[in-house]
């Protein structure tokens, strides 16, 4: 079973099928520059937008981490928050909370490259299930940018419709997160995801072989 999603949250929230160019394709990005989210249309703080993404799990979404304490730094965590964003986007049908965490979590240029213009409607057919992910390594790609790389066992992730889901196959999926830590519109700097890679072709030598070992979890 191939991970079937509403082609709006495939666009929204950089959930593809597995094998396929994601919506941030490395060989097709410009430069990456990022400025400051626009959060004034907000009156949430980003400590209060932190605390509304469900980094465990909402509804009939469990997320399970493998991720060491010493590795959980400022830039892991806000990685973490970020592919919670895409997955809780991907099983929900409102997605007025979650469109209103989004410039909290990801840069100004991400946000209007991929997530400004959504509704408040989610998808027709959510998916739901576990998912467990694994912390896999950080790269220093420059000042104040990183990548962070997950292995996310999405083998019981299915469409809701699915009565009778089966274990998929190509359920060890690496995906990778660009980091920035840049100055925002309260006056501090804070970690915001500025690409998504998923799946993560270019971490598959280093990375694939333990993913796919580790990723053989039951529900």
């Amino acid at each position: 079973m191939r991970l079937r999603i509403a082609a709006a949250v495939a666009v929204a929230f950089g959930l593809v099928t597995a094998g396929c160019t994601d919506t941030n394709d490395p060989g097709t990005e410009g430069p990456l520059v990022s400025g400051s989210p626009s959060i004034g249309v907000s009156s949430m703080t980003f400590d209060e937008a932190y605390h509304q993404v469900p980094v465990d799990g909402v509804g009939d979404l469990k997320i399970n981490w493998d991720v060491p304490s010493e590795a959980d730094v400022d830039d892991v965590l806000a990685a973490r928050r970020a592919l919670t964003h895409v997955y809780w986007g991907s099983q929900a049908t409102d997605w007025t909370p979650i469109t209103a965490t989004a410039r909290f979590l990801f840069t100004e240029e991400y946000y209007q490259r991929v997530l400004a213009g959504l509704g408040t409607s989610g998808a027709g057919d959510p998916m739901i299930g576990p998912i467990w992910v694994k912390f896999m390594g950080v790269e220093n790609l420059g000042l104040d940018q990183t990548r962070v790389t997950f292995c996310t066992d999405i083998g019981w992730w299915h469409e809701a419709s699915d009565s009778t889901p089966q274990v998929r196959e190509d359920r060890a999926n690496l995906e990778s997160f660009v980091m920035r830590n840049v100055p925002t519109g309260d006056g501090e700097q804070h970690w915001l995801a500025d690409q998504h890679w998923n799946p993560d072709a270019d971490r598959r030598a280093k990375y694939g072989a333990e993913c796919t070992e580790w990723a053989q979890h039951k529900p």
